[in-house]
């Protein structure tokens, strides 16, 4: 008994390890790195997988500390325990994995008024990307439980980014957005608005074409259109953010014309 409790131990202290590399992995690397300075277009996909990555990274410091321990093993009792571990451990990897790459997505719950908690939490996105309140936005998207492989939660990510003139950041998102839904009509005028932004001849003409191109896709997009031929915002010149905010404003997007699109 006293010897099984010893090779516990031991097996106790290098997942101990394991885990607190987990934490300073996802403390330094995944939270600060990736989320905050790096990669800031990851999609779902891209991101789970990524961490999965640290994940296994991590507990492959507890499975070499394992065989390690199983090469000094002695007796047939250290070695069955630690082979039981070992295979209870890859059960756990195994089925995690499943459950993640099966899992059925949630679906929002209904309220009695008949809107949904996430059609309320894109609400006060709008009203605090129109307020000029970048962050309170983002907070709020994050916590709206919106499904990110939606045109829509990319799309408000690149209004949030635009509100804090992070022009690059934003086309990469509105990008994202029109990969999953290219006909977008308020993913269309955002890209638009990018690429008058960045203030080069070539963008500008992008634009130009990107605005013939869709000319007749939505009667809300035409009259947006109309207001930025007769602004004369496809001419020359430099165009800041606050000049197209205030003589061609973006399409007002509500959940409801989210929902008939």
């Amino acid at each position: 008994m006293v010897e099984l409790f010893q090779v516990l131990g031991g097996i106790a202290g290098f997942g101990g390890i394991a885990l607190g590399v987990l934490y300073l992995l996802y403390r330094d690397f995944v939270r600060d790195i990736i989320r905050n300075r790096m990669f800031r277009t990851l999609t779902s996909a891209q991101a789970t997988a990524l961490f999965g990555a640290v994940i296994v990274l991590a507990f492959s410091v507890a499975i070499l500390g394992i065989f390690a321990t199983l090469a000094e093993s002695e007796g047939i009792q250290q070695f069955l325990v630690l082979v039981g571990m070992l295979l209870l451990f890859l059960l756990a990897v195994v089925f995690i994995a499943a459950r993640v790459a099966t899992g059925p997505r949630a679906r929002p719950r209904r309220n009695g008024d008949g809107g949904t908690r996430v059609e309320r939490s894109l609400t006060t996105v709008r009203r605090h990307v129109a307020l000029n309140e970048p962050d309170q936005a983002e907070r709020a998207l994050e916590a709206s439980g919106a499904d990110r492989e939606t045109e829509e939660f990319w799309y408000w990510k690149a209004r949030i980014a635009l509100t804090r003139s992070n022009f690059p950041v934003a086309s990469g998102y509105v990008e994202e957005a029109l990969k999953l839904d290219a006909r977008n009509p308020h993913g269309l005028a955002l890209k638009i608005t990018l690429l008058l932004l960045a203030n080069e001849p070539a963008r500008r003409d992008r634009a130009a074409r990107l605005a013939e191109e869709n000319t007749g896709l939505s009667a809300e997009l035409d009259a947006w259109l109309r207001r930025l031929r007769a602004e004369g915002m496809f001419d020359g010149g430099v165009r800041t953010r606050s000049e197209l905010e205030a003589r061609c404003p973006l399409p007002t997007r509500t959940t409801e014309n989210a929902h008939a699109e």
